[in-house]
């Protein structure tokens, strides 16, 4: 598991730095606003010093970064100053501390010979609008963080950081441990989506027992693994079917819950020709929701310290993810893996919260969600922003997961898989639950996965994703290992580029 802070990066304090300079740059009211802002940028030691001086982490952040932007070279340090809003230059040109990004770089370079020569430097040739946006600014922000860091420190560490504890009476309650839904899927195929306000036949249909916590469940259970799924459950007939399916399948019921007199949660599949697929789901948030009760509950808390490997999703309320979350961090003794689906509805996962995740598990569009703030609109942080930004907050490693590719952040090197000629996906509905299951059947006995292990996980999510249906489609061991032959026998190389 990841045990506390990752050390600190340059990159993990650029993306940072790139987040806060939308809207009114460095201020004390944006910081304040920002947790992940305030932990990450609070561990730099000059910080650290301005705090012991009598500064309060707000404003010794404001001044730490204010102090590094002067310690640059006059050209980095004026485009910083107008990108950050530091108000290093007491007679700024008019507009270039605005409350508004796009001003202040118009500002900047209509000032920028002006500017310059007040430092007493010749104007180097300014750089385009575009220029300035997409390249200067960037590589500025990273040389004001590299002197803000000071150095580089030791490599990055695996995820799993921490032994596991185990306990002398464990026996054979271990198993994995899913937290999240159990609903009743209804799935259609169609060439295309209809315009609005017309129809379309479609051309292959199934209802079936679904979910993302379901799924990596029975996806676990397929390949071996002992599993217990926590799930509230409703007491309709489509309720009875869910239970039903997951017995068959394997999996310990013991903790659903049942709410009575409720209505099973759906979700309406649409997937398409080239593998795409839309979810609209209804959760029935007010019937369907795990107890307070249960989760303060001693049995709960017996199931988490029990665990072998913790699978959750995002599928609950806000609360209930908030709870699972902190009995985690203090009674679980392995590793954590959440899958960031459906994106997060209300606040966003706290720093203490982050700082629980040993792997995390999503696509670009749901990385977007897991920060309070991504960016304004054309000045959206990247995949590899964001990325930084979560593993500087302490997620261990971060799984992005894209069709036909997958890549691996945070390990000593990251990793890139792709999809080995010929083999073609055409539905991915169910494909991350059966990377997540493949990779959580992998570390359940806490053991570091290696490329290999990344590498099964994703042959799992390949495989899946040339079957129709949801959980129909979830893989057996000896399915992935059928693939894995005929990709050798194949002479095909390896799936993964490592970068």
């Amino acid at each position: 598991m990841s045990q506390g802070n990752r050390p600190i990066t340059a990159a993990g304090v650029k993306s940072t730095l790139k987040s806060l300079r939308t809207r009114a740059g460095l201020q004390a009211d944006r910081l304040t606003s920002t947790e992940l802002a305030l932990d990450a940028l609070e561990r730099l030691d000059s910080v650290r010093y301005l705090q012991d001086q009598g500064l309060d982490r707000v404003t010794a952040i404001v001044e730490a970064v204010r102090e590094a932007a002067r310690a640059l070279p006059a050209t980095e340090s004026i485009i910083v100053d107008a990108a950050l809003s530091l108000k290093l230059n007491t007679q700024a040109a008019t507009g270039l501390y605005a409350a508004d990004l796009s001003n202040r770089r118009y500002a900047l370079l209509e000032a920028w010979n002006e500017l310059h020569r007040a430092r007493d430097e010749t104007p180097p040739q300014a750089p385009t609008l575009r220029s300035l946006r997409l390249e200067r600014e960037d590589a500025a922000l990273g040389l004001l963080s590299s002197v803000l860091v000071g150095e580089i420190l030791e490599p990055r560490q695996p995820g799993i950081a921490r032994p596991q504890k185990r306990t002398a009476d464990r026996g054979d309650e271990s198993a994995a441990v899913v937290i999240g839904a159990a609903v009743y899927d209804i799935s259609c195929h169609l060439k295309e989506m209809p315009a609005v306000s017309t129809s379309m036949q479609a051309y292959a249909f199934e209802e079936r027992p679904g979910g993302k916590g379901l799924n990596q469940a029975v996806g676990l259970a397929r390949l071996g693994a002992k599993v217990r799924l926590i799930s509230p459950l409703g007491s309709d007939a489509q309720a009875v079917e869910i239970a039903d399916f997951l017995r068959a399948e394997g999996v310990d019921t013991e903790y659903l819950e049942v709410r009575r007199g409720s209505k099973s949660p759906r979700t309406i599949v649409f997937a398409f020709q080239d593998g795409s697929f839309l979810h609209i789901g209804w959760k029935n948030e007010h019937e369907i929701r795990m107890s307070g009760e249960f989760m303060r509950g001693a049995a709960f808390h017996h199931v988490i310290e029990t665990a072998s490997v913790i699978l959750l999703t995002l599928e609950p309320a806000r609360d209930t993810i908030g709870a699972a979350l902190e009995v985690c961090a203090t009674a679980k003794r392995c590793p954590l893996i959440v899958t960031a689906s459906p994106p997060i509805e209300g606040p966003r996962l706290s720093g203490s919260e982050l700082r629980s995740i040993d792997y995390l598990v999503a696509n670009e569009w749901e990385l977007q969600s897991m920060l309070e703030d991504a960016g304004d609109e054309g000045n959206e942080l990247s995949q590899r922003d964001i990325v930084q930004r979560l593993l500087l907050a302490g997620v261990g490693v971060i799984c992005v997961l894209e069709p036909n590719q997958c890549q691996i952040y945070g390990l000593d090197e990251d990793l890139v898989l792709s999809a080995p000629a010929g083999v073609m996906t055409t539905d991915r509905s169910a494909s991350k639950d059966a990377f997540v299951a493949a990779l959580a059947s992998r570390v359940s006995n806490n053991r570091v996965p290696g490329q290999q292990d990344f590498r099964y996980a994703y042959h799992s999510m390949l495989v899946a994703g040339q079957s129709f249906g949801t959980s129909s489609s979830l893989p057996t061991d000896s399915e992935i290992k059928s693939l894995e032959r005929l990709l050798a026998e194949r002479a095909i190389p390896p799936v993964g580029d490592d970068k």
